[in-house]
């Protein structure tokens, strides 16, 4: 059975600081989406994760190919500042791979994105879960994650598991 957060890909767009120029949010299904701007999506989260933070694993897992992930990207004049995904995993859902580009953090990029994810995914009824970098741990609590359980590796990371509080 197809998740019910399996929508049509949509687009909320923003204002930010003026002369920053328009932010716009978008999801859709990453099968879906536009060759170049899934491309760029990805080449961001490559950037950050395996560049600037040094991850020890790879970004790519394939989940991107699976029929019920959806990537949310913010964009400014199309190009791509920040992105995150939302997995189908059985009995709950996953939000994970948030990044924003470093020259556009400070503008609460990620939380609006957080925010669109979270509105596509809560009447869902099932658990949604993340696998925060303990130094976020406050930022995903913000959003309305609580700690789970102890911190773990993951990548070479020091990590938190977090539950939505419902």
């Amino acid at each position: 059975m197809m998740s019910p957060f399996t929508w049509l890909g949509g687009s909320n767009r923003i204002r930010e600081k003026p002369g920053q120029g328009v932010v716009t949010l978008h999801h859709d299904h990453a099968t879906r989406m536009d060759v170049a701007t899934l491309y760029r999506c990805l080449w961001l989260r490559s950037a950050v994760f395996n560049g600037d933070q040094q991850c020890t694993e790879p970004d790519l897992d394939g989940r991107e190919l699976e029929p019920t992930t959806v990537l949310v990207w913010a964009a400014i004049d199309g190009h791509p500042v920040g992105t995150l995904r939302i997995l189908d995993d059985d009995d709950h859902i996953t939000i994970g791979r948030v990044v924003v580009d470093a020259d556009h953090r400070g503008l609460h990029i990620g939380r609006r994105m957080m925010g669109l994810a979270l509105d596509l995914v809560r009447a869902d009824g099932r658990q949604i879960t993340l696998h925060a970098q303990s130094h976020l741990e406050s930022w995903y609590g913000d959003c309305g994650f609580v700690v789970t359980g102890p911190h773990f590796d993951e990548a070479g990371i020091d990590h938190v598991p977090m539950t939505l509080r419902r």
